[in-house]
C-alpha cells in the first residue's frame, strides 16, 4: 500500500502519541486495536516510519478522530459539529435528491439570517 509521507505533517508523531495517551492506552493496546505490532506504533510515534493508508484509517478509527485531524491536526467536517443530532440529520438530508437539499439549505439560510439579524437588533 502506498505511503503518505508527503501528507503526514511533522507533528503527526507527536499528535499520535498524545491521542494514544489521551485514551490512556499503551502502544501495544493501540497496535492490538489496529491489528499491527507495537513496534510499528513505536516507529510511527518516533517519526521513523509513516503508516500506510489502511493503517492510518485503522488508527483514526481506534482513536475516534478523523483522518484529516490525525494527519494535520485540523478538522474539516462533522468533527466541528457539536450536536450529534445535527450530524444524523445532515446524513439523512445528504441522501435526498438535489432539489430537496437545495430547499432545505434555503430554509436553513433563512433561519441563520433571521438569528443574526435578531442578535444585531438586540445589541
Amino acid at each position: 500500500m502506498a505511503q503518505l509521507q508527503s501528507y503526514a505533517t511533522d507533528s503527526f508523531p507527536e499528535r499520535l502519541r498524545l491521542l494514544r495517551r489521551k485514551k490512556d492506552w499503551s502502544q501495544g493496546r493501540l497496535a492490538q486495536k489496529v491489528n499491527i505490532d507495537a513496534q510499528r506504533i513505536s516507529k510511527y510515534e518516533r517519526g521513523l516510519s509513516t503508516p500506510p493508508l489502511d493503517v492510518l484509517v485503522g488508527i483514526a478509527r481506534a482513536l475516534e478522530v478523523s483522518l484529516d485531524y490525525l494527519l494535520t491536526g485540523k478538522s474539516y467536517g462533522a468533527d466541528k459539529v457539536k450536536n450529534p443530532l445535527l450530524i444524523e440529520k445532515i446524513e439523512e438530508v445528504d441522501e435526498l435528491p438535489g432539489e430537496y437539499q437545495q430547499t432545505l439549505i434555503s430554509v436553513l439560510d433563512s433561519f441563520v439570517k433571521r438569528y443574526k439579524f435578531e442578535m444585531l437588533a438586540s445589541s
